[in-house]
């Protein structure tokens, strides 16, 4: 994809040479401070500083042809885990031919599709860098981009000869289970319980039916009165791998679970797996309120013993802007719901979150100076609970400055509550050029 992305730049830049051009630079520059009060693992980091880089750069030539790259660069000198030290991704990087209604982009893409906040089912298209799960990255998707207005609709069309991998977080990260691992296995019958003296590594790499080759994605849009609809079809790899941990320990029980004792040496090992998916939302804007409904429904190929089979899953939301003088507030409130084909015990699955959850949380913002936010989110299956409160100010128009902390509860058996201990506060320093 690389490759492709240079010859067509190469070929298309003499043939426009001669029309009137346009540059665009930018970048956004962020400091970040982490602290977690309680410590979990051996040799995991209780705090970590981070700098990330975002430089942006636009080129517009003539009326039709655009140019557009904004790269991620992220140091953590102090990471414990090597891999998570330095980070680089294309992210966003492209060439895009636009004429009337209709753009073609070729290059590293990123979209997102779907309206609900927090957990987005439809929003399957770009694999993430998960170094921490509660502030991902998306990963810029080596595609073709197809946009375009017809008369009754419009349409996206998105095909990736060569999917990414998911990111997982390094061998030394807080956000791998350090005292009780729940793995994803047939049965639902087995929990290792892990040694102080853990040690991981990342072992086999498995792609199960061709998951990461010729990945399409198709999504149609239409408004009626004040109702906005969308269709979507999802062929490709799922969104994160299946983790397999290889072990060696002793068994302390087998009923009604196997509970094995385990050695310090655990290998992970991982399988990506294909999956197709189709998914419907809703937006209605009804007496000052916005209306939210998004659902899918996903099953796997194949018939590997450890896939997880179909998947249905649904999100309703309500969001409303509260108007003042000098301040605005954005409220919304959440629910989701899934059912599955397969029961998952499995304390790393993220979609058991939100089994059945309630998310609710605002935004308050006044005089474009302060702003503040709140965002809960409880679990009523495992009865887990994540909030997060945020205030944060900007200083020169261009400098900011957010004070951020998390706050994690839960069994440590179950998806949240394995975090439990990551408890965060975070000082980030933003400057924009």
């Amino acid at each position: 994809m690389k490759f492709l992305v240079l010859l067509i730049s190469l070929t298309i830049f003499p043939l426009i040479a001669t029309a009137e051009s346009e540059w665009n630079f930018g970048a956004d520059l962020q400091m970040t401070e982490f602290y977690y009060p309680e410590e979990y693992g051996e040799d995991t980091n209780d705090s970590l500083f981070k700098l990330e880089l975002d430089p942006m750069m636009r080129w517009k030539k003539g009326e039709h042809w655009r140019v557009y790259a904004k790269p991620v660069l992220v140091a953590n000198p102090d990471n414990k885990s090597t891999e998570e030290q330095f980070f680089f991704d294309p992210s966003e990087a492209y060439v895009k031919f636009q004429k009337d209604v209709l753009d073609i982009s070729v290059g590293y893409n990123i979209v997102t599709w779907g309206i609900t906040d927090g957990y987005n089912p439809l929003d399957m298209i770009n694999r993430r860098q998960i170094y921490d799960p509660i502030r991902s990255k998306k990963l810029g998707a080596p595609s073709v981009l197809i946009s375009e207005s017809l008369k009754w609709f419009d349409y996206d069309l998105m095909y990736m000869p060569k999917a990414r991998e998911t990111i997982l977080p390094g061998e030394n990260s807080r956000w791998l289970p350090r005292e009780v691992f729940v793995p994803q296995v047939p049965g639902n019958d087995l929990v290792l319980l892990l040694p102080t003296n853990l040690r991981y590594t990342w072992g086999n790499e498995d792609v199960l039916n061709d998951a990461l080759d010729h990945n399409f994605a198709l999504r149609l849009q239409k408004t009626i009165s004040i109702f906005d609809f969308s269709i979507s079809g999802y062929d490709g790899a799922a969104s994160a791998p299946i983790i397999e941990p290889q072990v060696t320990g002793t068994i302390i029980a087998v009923s009604p679970k196997t509970v094995i004792q385990v050695d310090p040496d655990v290998r992970l090992d991982t399988k990506q797996y294909r999956i197709r998916q189709g998914g419907f939302s809703l937006v209605s804007r009804q007496w000052d309120f916005l209306f939210k409904y998004a659902t899918s429904y996903s099953d796997n190929y194949g018939d590997y013993v450890n896939l997880p089979g179909w998947i249905h899953e649904n999100v309703l939301g309500l969001e409303k802007t509260f108007n003042f003088e000098n301040a605005m507030l954005i409220g919304i409130i959440q629910y989701s719901f899934l059912d599955t084909e397969r029961k998952n015990d499995s304390n790393i699955s993220f979609t058991e979150i939100f089994r059945r959850a309630w998310m609710a949380g605002g935004r308050l913002t006044w005089k474009e100076i302060w702003n503040a936010s709140v965002l809960g989110l409880y679990d009523t299956v495992h009865f887990s609970s994540f909030v997060e409160v945020t205030i944060g100010r900007r200083f020169f128009d261009s400098w900011s400055a957010n004070l951020t902390a998390n706050f994690i509860s839960g069994d440590i058996q179950n998806p949240l509550g394995l975090y439990s201990k990551n408890d965060a506060y975070l000082l980030t320093i933003g400057r924009s050029f």
